[in-house]
């Protein structure tokens, strides 16, 4: 299918990335510009971006298309030992206040336990609490695909990148699992949404088990293809579950892993191609490395109208609200001048008047 025949429904990325690399004002500008044209070429109605401050921009800029996502230092000590939180309520009703609509994306991807803190530790505790009694949804990354522990199955891209937890003291994909158990049986109100699908996308009962258990759980379909691969080799079965855990399936792309408007547009082509045809496709060529090229095609779900209406816009709305939240300028600028990153309050004061 071609984008213009795609059904005409409100599309929400839940999944996308905004400053990556960008150093000053005027990449600031570019990426923002071409997150529009993503936006208007892909026939979406919004994103929710995770940029930290720089997703304010964002909103600010272009009110109404941008949902945007508070940073929470990740699991690692590296990562925690620079700024720890000492006061949860205080750190992310601060993020509220200044204009953020949700937290996340909190990434936990594997990495040696002498460097990891579990996400069911006792520090991050205060912040499951803190947003599971204040309704704040969050999206957050556990694990990566299984084929990432495996030596000879994981995809060269992988292993350039350094994401191969063969060698050395990595936790097994179950461990990390198991501090998401942990932490979902002890916050059963809790709104997450766990990106790329949780990556269970290879064992259908495994996913059914865990939805039917955790009822406040939702996935997001962000790629990694392996998910659309996966499926595709059961697609009659997995199209039943997603008729009936319509309720709990977010439309993510990831976004700003790929870096250019091309790499953009074709992972949003390759999801919607996937959920509204039937049709039998692969990777596209110009797509970005990070999707694997398989010799075996996608095979599209062609699911019903009301399922892609929730699956699309409204399974967010209900976790994130109608609308994106209003920015408070002048605190947005303080904070980012505190926080040392002046290009993006100089963008900021730029748009006050």
């Amino acid at each position: 299918m071609e984008f213009s025949e795609f059904a005409d429904l409100p599309v929400i990325d839940c999944h996308a990335h905004f400053k990556g690399g960008v150093k000053n004002i005027e990449e600031l500008v570019s990426e923002g510009e071409t997150l529009i044209e993503v936006i208007k070429r892909g026939r979406l109605r919004q994103m929710y971006i995770t940029g930290e401050y720089a997703g304010l921009y964002l909103k600010v800029k272009y009110p109404g298309l941008f949902y945007a996502g508070g940073g929470v230092p990740a699991p690692y000590v590296d990562g925690i030992g620079r700024n720890p939180v000492k006061d949860w309520d205080r750190y992310i009703d601060e993020l509220i206040e200044v204009g953020f609509d949700g937290i996340g994306e909190l990434v936990s991807k594997p990495a040696e336990r002498s460097r990891r803190i579990p996400l069911n530790s006792q520090y991050y505790e205060g912040f499951w609490d803190k947003c599971e009694s204040a309704g704040y949804a969050v999206l957050c990354h556990v694990a990566d695909p299984e084929e990432f522990w495996d030596e000879r199955l994981i995809p060269e891209w992988a292993r350039e990148k350094g994401w191969g937890y063969y060698h050395g003291d990595f936790p097994s994909k179950e461990e990390l699992y198991e501090e998401m158990y942990q932490i979902l049986d002890e916050h059963p109100h809790l709104k997450i949404v766990l990106c790329h699908f949780y990556f269970i996308s290879a064992d259908l009962e495994k996913a059914e088990g865990f939805l039917n258990q955790y009822k406040n759980a939702n996935l997001d379909l962000a790629l990694g293809v392996e998910l659309m691969y996966n499926i595709s080799r059961r697609r009659d079965d997995w199209r039943s579950f997603f008729i009936k855990h319509q309720d709990r399936i977010l439309f993510g792309t990831d976004i700003g892993v790929s870096q250019t408007l091309q790499e953009h547009l074709d992972r949003v082509w390759l999801l919607r191609n996937f959920l509204e045809s039937d049709e039998e496709f692969y990777t596209p060529e110009t797509a970005d490395p990070l999707l694997t090229r398989y010799r075996e095609p996608y095979v599209g779900l062609n699911l019903p109208r009301h399922v892609l209406e929730k699956i699309y816009a409204g399974n967010f709305m209900r976790l994130w609200g109608e609308k994106p939240r209003n920015v408070d300028l002048e605190r947005a600028i303080a904070k980012c001048e505190e926080r040392g990153e002046k290009f993006i309050a100089e963008a900021l004061r730029g748009l006050t008047g």
